[in-house]
């Protein structure tokens, strides 16, 4: 018989996750397979709330998740998934409704989510148990052509942040948040009109700028650490995007961000 769970008192470890989490992700829309030590580093470095978080159990094994993070009054669906041999029995849906009850038990006002443009499924389930679309998001790769860091210079990260955080039209999504990595190990670039904060791998967490020159000549900083990756641009902001694009960056991925408003029944 499957039960559901909250991982804190499921009896089960992270490495129990993990093998979940590759089997449930083997096929998924996006290459997913990570080694155990970097499926830990990523949970951490979003949150990652084990009382918060449900898994479905059975045979002694975990079949399928809801990774579920906590910041303030806001919770954040780090990620789902079920084994393949178990869906189509309303895991998901079970799941995803025992989260939701436990954050409305606790006063959390609001659940958030991305979801891969193309996987109908999921979205088709969370708009079922009230999530929204607040804003699309598109996700690049690139090389640049020029990388130059002339025109920019090393800086604290919270320097960079505040610089970032007064010039942005919007705000980073969970995992790019300023809360979300702080703690790890970064290079900021400081520009006299912006700023960008460049993550592991060449991972842009966070960029802004007053004009479009100073988002330019801060891309192009960016790039002399290596390719760069943007993980969850704001698809209103057209200046980045179409700067982006000029640059000959390929769009690898279109996501919703969704979020479901909470009633306070604490």
């Amino acid at each position: 018989m499957t039960r559901i769970a909250s991982f804190a008192t499921s009896g089960f470890d992270l490495d129990a996750l993990h093998c979940a989490m590759l089997a449930a992700f083997s096929d998924y829309i996006v290459p997913l397979q990570p080694d155990a030590d970097t499926f830990k580093a990523a949970l951490s470095a979003r949150g990652f709330d084990p009382e918060a978080s449900f898994i479905a159990v059975d045979d002694d094994e975990v079949i399928g998740f809801w990774n579920v993070a906590t910041r303030s009054t806001k919770r954040y669906l780090i990620g789902s998934g079920t084994r393949i041999g178990h869906r189509g029995r309303g895991l998901a849906s079970r799941l995803g409704t025992a989260a939701i009850s436990a954050a409305e038990n606790v006063g959390i006002e609001s659940f958030w989510l991305e979801v891969i443009e193309g996987n109908k499924g999921a979205e088709r389930l969370y708009r079922k148990m009230g999530f929204d679309v607040t804003r699309k998001l598109d996700c690049y790769r690139f090389n640049h052509p020029s990388p130059d860091r002339s025109s920019c210079k090393l800086s604290d990260f919270g320097t960079v942040a505040n610089v970032i955080q007064r010039y942005s039209s919007w705000e980073p999504t969970w995992q790019n948040a300023t809360e979300t990595i702080s703690g790890s190990k970064l290079t900021s670039f400081l520009h006299e009109k912006g700023g960008a904060i460049i993550g592991a791998g060449g991972l842009v967490h966070q960029i802004a700028a007053s004009e479009p020159s100073a988002l330019e000549d801060l891309l192009a900083a960016a790039a002399t650490v290596g390719s760069l990756t943007l993980v969850n641009v704001d698809s209103a902001d057209s200046t980045l995007c179409s700067l982006l694009q000029d640059l000959g960056a390929h769009r690898f991925i279109v996501q919703s961000e969704m979020r479901l408003s909470l009633p306070n029944v604490s």
